[in-house]
């Protein structure tokens, strides 16, 4: 048994309100264990979602609309849930006497447009929505296709229908609930595609299934297991998360919703460690990260090099203009030097140069050093939070003395 939604709404398609409703209803799915297969969103075009819900009974069980229930004429859903189950759109008193009794119970009188909500198709099964105006139903397809279970727009009446009614009809229909459980490893660092090619091979098993999804400079890998318990499902997540952990090695640095600004500051926190950054990539980006994260006492510096005017050192004019590349390297791991706090952590993130170029070097523990010479640099916020996400990813693997992952990445 599956499931499929859709979501109506012209207003959704024209951008005008973000669909929450969609993610509502695919977490309270998830929590039973039944699948979603497909999501759609349509608009308030009666031919067009009729044929939308016709697709969805060629090819899943369930089908649950939001939206399109209202008294307003482009409310149709009624209409085309009558279509594509073959049967009529029938006036309901008793429906219509429901809708009267929750407008006195709200102080206001039913006005003649209502009554269009007391439409409903032929033997459909209506289902009490107390919070709200709207009648809800669920209409069988004539042809035994599935069902289609027809539910309002407004969040909060959706979230009550959903909780009290829908799900445990759901779960009747089902037989019973099955555990669904889904974890999610971190990486960074580490391309989307180098993924692919470590973990190929366990994306394509059946259960429990392991999925990709990148973001700026980080790949997460999620598995997701179904059972009968909440024993088998966490035993089936665990053994997949020790196999890509195996593969993946050091690329992990952590799991669910954790940063890896929270992961670096926590290391540096067991090491009574401290950070001196400076920055002039990012606009102070990656020390913010880490004071963000909770880590504050944790950042020493965070100054433009401009700043440091040790005339000994660094001339201003040679830190915003090195002659070469190597006068630029040499630079970059001298400031990382220059702000290394006693027996901690010095990061230089300099540039871009004319050629576009950056640099950025890492100084300690151990006298460990790292060096990077990127180009084409822009100043988008793409560029910046992969800076940062990169360079702390260093700090992270400098501290747990790997800076290589069993598969080599770069």
């Amino acid at each position: 048994m599956h499931a499929e939604i859709v979501m109506i709404g012209t207003e959704l398609l024209l951008g005008e309100i973000v669909d929450t409703n969609a993610n509502r209803l695919a977490l309270a799915l998830r929590d039973i264990g039944l699948d979603l297969y497909y999501k759609t969103t349509v608009g308030d075009n009666l031919d067009r979602m009729t044929e939308v819900l016709n697709l969805a009974l060629d090819r899943s069980d369930v089908i649950i609309t939001s939206g399109g229930i209202g008294p307003t004429v482009d409310d149709v859903t009624r209409q085309a849930v009558a279509d594509a189950t073959g049967r009529r759109l029938v006036y309901s008193t008793e429906l219509e006497a429901e809708i009267a009794t929750r407008f006195n119970r709200f102080g206001r009188p039913m006005a003649d447009n209502n009554k269009r909500q007391a439409y409903i198709p032929e033997g459909a099964t209506p289902l009490t929505n107390p919070v709200g105006t709207a009648p809800c139903y669920l209409s069988e397809d004539v042809n035994g296709r599935g069902c289609i279970i027809s539910l309002p727009g407004v969040p909060r009446e959706l979230d009550h229908m959903m909780e009290n009614t829908v799900i445990p009809l759901l779960i009747e229909r089902m037989g019973g609930i099955k555990v669904t459980r889904v974890r999610v490893l971190r990486t960074c660092a580490v391309g989307e595609s180098n993924i692919d090619r470590g973990i190929g091979d366990l994306m394509t098993e059946g259960n429990p299934t392991v999925g990709l999804a990148a973001h700026i400079g980080q790949t997460d890998v999620r598995i997701t297991a179904k059972a009968d318990t909440e024993e088998e499902a966490d035993t089936l997540v665990a053994g997949m998360e020790e196999r890509l952990r195996e593969r993946l090695g050091v690329a992990v640095y952590g799991v669910g919703k954790v940063t890896v600004a929270e992961v670096v500051g926590e290391l540096m926190q067991e090491r009574s460690l401290k950070i001196g950054v400076v920055d002039t990539l990012t606009g102070g980006q990656l020390a913010r990260d880490l004071v963000e994260s909770g880590y504050v006492d944790l950042v020493t510096t965070d100054l433009a090099p401009a700043n440091l005017t040790d005339a000994s050192k660094h001339s201003d004019a040679a830190i915003a203009n090195p002659t070469d590349v190597e006068e630029a390297r040499s630079l970059a791991v001298s400031l990382a030097e220059r702000v290394t706090p006693a027996g901690g952590i010095g990061l230089a993130m300099i540039g871009p140069y004319k050629d576009a170029s950056t640099f950025v070097a890492l100084n300690g523990p151990g006298e460990a050093r790292l060096f990077e010479r990127g180009r084409n640099y822009q100043d988008t916020d793409h560029m910046r939070r992969w800076l940062v996400v990169q360079s702390l990813d260093w700090v992270r693997r400098t501290l747990l003395g790997q800076m290589k992952s069993p598969v080599d990445w770069n």
